[in-house]
């Protein structure tokens, strides 16, 4: 392929190499090919492949003062096809552009000289730029954030740390002239059809998916059949006002997270803190210029991806990890790696002769089973104050911390591998697939904190003698048992009722060591904030 792919360049014809690997990607620019495809691929990424290698590249100014995210984004832009100018804070972008018009502009916010809000205020405000789309990237994330970026003129808005495919999906939406295809459904109500046609007109117009309703009971209505991302109401109309419906729309549980952006010719103070309290999520005061109208509209419906983004990764991290990365944020410390010693508890589980037993299954099967295995254990070792750290395979790796008005953490340890056992024995109930498991803990010194890239992926979780160690004892666990550590069963005292098992071998271990085999804990203590 690579010599074809020249032969072919060398006698003037355009060549797109289709590739199954992102490695293919290299072998096509060796080859000097004007495009790549990497399979599976859309009739869009086609068309677009085509269309990139029948011209010039595109080119974006990034505009950062951070060098991790120039080594960390360019790449990613590049291997899209674009040509990328890299700058480090608004001022030195002004200059540039004056020289080398980009077709789009990405942009951090906080900058020396000439942050994000006055580079795309500048832009904006000149008659030779205004047209240049602005995406700002950054890690300011509050709705107070995002306004000010709309506000300045920005034509989108990401929080970092972004995801490749979603800045990528972004650029592309934005050169193409406007944001990505597929566009939110809107809903505008308003019994003026004069004001309805101006409100839907405008937002036609920025690709959005429109519908209307002349009033607060049809738009509830449309709203339970369409489920719109964002609804525009009037505030005074019949049959049911935009108050009314903001209220019936709070009550609906399928309903209320779609935000509400109330139309009204009341600005008192009064009125504005009566809109709050019924749920709106922003207002606009007649009269109002229509791309005052859009930029709102953007703004509202930036926030609502932001916090549908935050809920959907939620699943996706420890609580640790999400605390930590807010904690970051707040500090304004995101590309910091921070570690910390500390004693804790590790709890790791296993089930027992899992890998013979899956080969059984199908793919699907062996799926719902450990979900439906992993919805049963996890949630117990929440409730015990513990936070999952990770799952490896079938194993559920979980730490728990010393916690204010909480019971000591090898004593939530203990009683939640406890309560898991007793769940594993209802979870079999019925099945014609009967689970097993072994359930380690240790407590002792371990490394809690950032382990990875700063800039592409990192993983907070815990390293060290104390959690190898708790592995093992889970290794050597009888199947259908809870095996602690003697650092662990002298941490509880009295409250365990515990065999010892002398001699035990641990596999990286040059002594012998004692462990215990837990067959009871004492009630939970309520004046030491104990769980039942």
């Amino acid at each position: 392929m690579p010599a074809a792919a020249r032969e072919l360049s060398a006698a003037g014809v355009r060549v797109v190499v289709v590739g199954v690997t992102p490695r293919d990607r290299d072998v096509a620019r060796a080859a000097r090919a004007d495009g790549f495809l990497l399979a599976p691929f859309t009739d869009a990424d086609v068309l677009e492949a085509v269309g990139m290698s029948a011209s010039d590249a595109k080119v974006i100014l990034l505009v950062d003062d951070s060098p991790l995210i120039h080594r960390h984004t360019v790449p990613i832009l590049e291997d899209d096809g674009y040509e990328v100018i890299s700058c480090h804070d608004g001022a030195e972008a002004l200059e540039v552009i004056r020289s080398r018009r980009p077709d789009l502009v990405i942009t951090d916010v906080e900058m020396p000289r000439l942050d994000g809000y006055g580079l795309c205020k500048a832009l904006k405000g000149d008659p030779d730029t205004a047209h240049l789309p602005v995406l700002i990237c950054s890690t300011l994330g509050e709705s107070a954030d995002l306004e000010r970026g709309f506000d300045a003129g920005a034509d989108d808005y990401l929080v970092k740390p972004v995801i490749p495919e979603e800045l990528s999906t972004r650029v592309r939406g934005l050169l193409a002239g406007s944001l990505p295809a597929s566009r939110e459904r809107i809903l505008v109500v308003d019994d003026s059809p004069a004001q309805r046609h101006y409100v839907a007109d405008c937002l036609s117009r920025q690709g959005f998916e429109v519908i209307t309703a002349q009033d607060g009971s049809v738009a509830l209505e449309k709203a339970r059949a369409s489920r719109p991302a964002l609804i525009v109401s009037d505030y005074e109309m019949p049959v049911m006002t935009g108050f009314e419906l903001v209220h019936a729309l709070r009550k609906d549980p399928e309903l209320r997270a779609i935000p509400v952006i109330m139309l009204t010719a009341r600005d008192s103070k009064r009125d504005m803190a009566q809109l709050r309290a019924a749920g709106a999520s922003a207002y606009l005061v007649k009269p109002f210029a229509q791309d005052k109208c859009v930029a709102l509209v953007e703004r509202t419906l930036a926030e609502r991806r932001l916090v549908a983004y935050k809920e959907a990764s939620r699943v996706y991290i420890s609580d640790g990890a999400r605390r930590a990365a807010e904690q970051r944020a707040a500090a304004g410390e995101m590309d910091s790696q921070r570690a910390d010693e500390r004693v804790m508890s590790v709890l790791f589980s296993d089930l027992a002769g899992f890998t013979p037993m899956s080969e059984k299954l199908s793919p699907r099967a062996l799926i719902e089973l450990l979900n439906g295995y992993f919805d049963a254990m996890c949630p117990i070792v929440v409730g015990h104050g513990g936070d999952i750290d990770k799952f490896i395979g079938d194993a559920i790796m979980a730490v728990f911390d010393e916690a204010r008005g909480q019971a000591p953490a090898p004593e939530r340890a203990v009683r939640a591998a406890l309560a898991m056992q007793s769940a594993l024995t209802t979870f079999n109930l019925g099945s014609a697939i009967q689970l097993r498991m072994r359930i380690g803990i240790n407590t002792g010194p371990l490394v809690r904190g950032d382990l990875g890239s700063r800039v592409v992926r990192r993983d907070y979780t815990v390293i060290g003698e104390t959690v190898n160690r708790a592995n093992r004892y889970e290794a050597k666990c009888p199947i259908g048992g809870v095996l602690i550590s003697e650092s662990t069963r002298a941490a509880l005292g009295e409250l365990v009722t515990a065999e010892p098992v002398a001699g035990l071998e641990l596999k990286g271990v040059s002594a012998p060591v004692t462990a215990y085999v837990v067959s009871a804990v004492a009630p939970a203590r309520q004046e030491e904030g104990g769980e039942a």
